[in-house]
């Protein structure tokens, strides 16, 4: 028998569940999108229910599945009661109840923790019944796995000190919120019991304590060692990297390794792909990058943004960047906008170096814009990095990979190694290197000259 571990990523916009072999291969995928985000516990749990019997159904009659794990958004709470059954929808991150609570609390209207005092003061009774949950500890519990338990990278975001690994009780009690009422905190991929058996997934199937779909997502690049970073470019640049300490900047916040041997430093830039319909809003993308081809490197320099504001590697809300001084609509511009994202992505880079953060060897990237092999090549030779592109890099195999490490009882890090295979490198290319150091050069001299960097 083979054995195979199941990740199941729970989004606001869908549900995705996939199946691992040991040796890192993919052997089937289910999932669901949904309407507009969905908060209806029940419905979770009644797609999941069919999303885990379409996976079965995919598996060989010698693949056995042994462990699963979970992941969710971070931010998103709901009240469960002391059996673990929900007590309300639960609250997006984006959701508005909280602004106030967030405000007085001193932390982003993001953050679970704003919406569970809003909770609080707004229901005191109902609230008294309750205990705060994040949707992967929701899907893990009724699963079978133990109540009242969360991981550390869910917890951060309502509440939880990583450094001391303990919730603030003192300063919780002085907001007026009950510590009895949060969960029990452990590392993502700790053994929280056995699958039920009216799940019908077979005898001894372990349940892995979950992580934040962020978390999941490094996983699943493969970059989780002190030096490695990871970029995700899709509609906006998110950075992802390691480091020995924590770092708290502005724009900058650390989840501790699901290990405990380090720290994950974060951020996210609103530079991104979205520029291109913006500017292209009927563009064939492949038609435009055969174009684009002959006119790089261009010798622009710009710093593409949809709408004022960003927050990094720049922190200004009234930033509105800059286009390139190019024929709008042409071949060159539209290379001068992928040019300038990596422009962007190089400065970020550097942002986290100078915190002292390590960057060493390949970029791990990830995202729809990793599918333009022009854009890609672009990236490279302005970094004058080599990219790494990982097979599998969606949340959901991050969530498997916990469960493989509590299958095989090691480190999280040991079951990524063994697990996260790498499908090919992009190198940058030698003709166009000095001509991207000297862009990036000028695009630095024209971000110093407006005083924005």
């Amino acid at each position: 028998m083979q054995a195979v571990f199941v990740g199941i990523d729970l989004g606001t916009s869908g549900m995705r569940v996939v199946a691992l072999l040991e040796e890192g291969e993919l052997v089937g995928r289910a999932e669901r999108q949904w309407d507009s985000p969905e908060t209806n516990p029940g419905r979770w749990l009644r797609t999941l229910k069919a999303l885990l019997g379409q996976l079965k159904r995919e598996l060989n009659p010698d693949h056995r599945i042994v462990a699963l794990s979970a992941c969710s958004t971070s931010g998103t709470v709901l009240p469960v009661d002391g059996r673990g059954i929900p007590m309300e929808q639960a609250w997006l991150y984006s959701d508005r109840r909280g602004e106030a609570q967030a405000k007085q609390l001193g932390i982003p209207s993001s953050w679970g923790l704003s919406r569970w005092l809003w909770w609080a003061e707004s229901h005191p009774e109902r609230y008294r019944e309750s205990y705060l949950a994040h949707p992967a500890d929701f899907l893990l519990a009724q699963l079978g796995g133990r109540k009242q338990v969360t991981d550390h990278t869910h917890a951060l975001k309502s509440g939880f000190d990583l450094e001391t690994y303990t919730w603030p009780k003192e300063w919780l009690a002085r907001q007026g919120l009950n510590p009895k009422h949060f969960p029990e905190v452990v590392a993502p991929g700790t053994v929280l019991g056995t699958v039920g058996s009216e799940w019908d997934l077979g005898q001894e199937v372990l349940i892995a304590a979950g992580i934040t779909d962020g978390g999941a997502g490094q996983l699943a690049t493969g970059a989780s060692r002190i030096g490695q970073i990871s970029t995700s470019l899709g509609t906006t640049l998110i950075f992802k990297a390691n480091s020995t300490r924590p770092i708290q900047t502005p724009s900058l916040y650390s989840h501790l390794h699901p290990d405990k041997t380090g720290w994950w430093p974060g951020a996210a830039s609103f530079c991104g792909g979205r520029i291109l319909p913006y500017c292209f809003p009927s563009g064939d993308f492949p038609a435009l990058d055969q174009k684009a081809q002959a006119c790089v490197p261009t010798g622009l320099v710009s710093y593409p943004l949809v709408q004022p504001g960003e927050r990094f590697p720049i922190l200004d809300p009234s930033f509105t960047g800059f286009l390139p001084a190019a024929e709008k609509g042409s071949p060159r511009f539209y290379a001068a906008l992928l040019e300038g994202v990596a422009m962007v992505e190089r400065l970020g880079l550097d942002t986290l170096a100078a915190q002292g953060i390590p960057v060493q060897g390949p970029i791990f990237t990830t995202g729809g814009g990793s599918r333009s092999p022009l854009w890609l090549s672009i990236r490279a030779s302005l970094l004058n990095r080599s990219l790494a592109l990982v097979k599998h890099p969606e949340a959901a195999v991050g969530a498997a990979i916990l469960a493989a490490s509590a299958y095989w009882c090691c480190s999280v890090q040991q079951a990524v190694e063994r697990l996260v295979q790498i499908k090919s490198y992009v190198q940058p290319q030698p003709a166009w290197v000095d001509a991207y150091a000297a862009a990036y050069q000028a695009f630095q001299a024209r971000l110093k000259d407006g005083l924005l960097y």
